[in-house]
């Protein structure tokens, strides 16, 4: 091994992403875990914890595409066109202060459109503007939400 060799090792609860830039470096660390641990390798990332890996020349290219689709499918938003810039957030509606009917599935996709954050940086000001009106959301900001992640 040499100094600059690089393994990262991700781990989320019993789901483990194992990366670096020398094989033989990774193939020692696995077989090491495998002592310790029930171990099953699946071969190369395709997809890890809603995120799409795609080998490049360079490294990999990070993608939240099915994610993104996915959350609108699940919000009931699947039709919705996409738009250049997030929503502003300075023209909220606060006149017609009507509750949401159903603040806990305004939460939910709240909660996994942070998520979606990870690789697009360019909603993280609409997103956590958002997030600010969790406590009582109203329909203006269901509205806000809507366009803030549009894929």
């Amino acid at each position: 091994m040499r100094n600059h060799d690089i393994c990262y090792l991700f781990v989320y609860v019993h789901d483990i992403l194992l990366t670096g830039n020398n094989f033989a470096l990774i193939h020692c660390l696995i077989t090491i875990l495998s002592l310790e641990f029930k171990l099953c390798d699946l071969g190369n990332a395709h997809y890890f914890l809603g995120v799409e890996v795609t080998p490049t020349s360079v490294g990999f290219m990070l993608s939240q595409h099915k994610y993104a689709l996915d959350i609108l499918y699940q919000a009931g938003k699947s039709s919705s066109k996409s738009i250049d810039t997030p929503a502003s957030v300075s023209k909220l509606d606060l006149l017609s202060i009507v509750l949401l009917s159903d603040p806990t599935r305004f939460r939910q996709i709240v909660g996994v459109v942070q998520y979606l954050t990870f690789t697009k940086p360019n909603i993280c000001y609409a997103v956590n503007k958002v997030c600010q009106f969790m406590h009582a959301p109203i329909e203006s900001h269901w509205a806000l939400l809507n366009v803030s992640y549009a894929t």
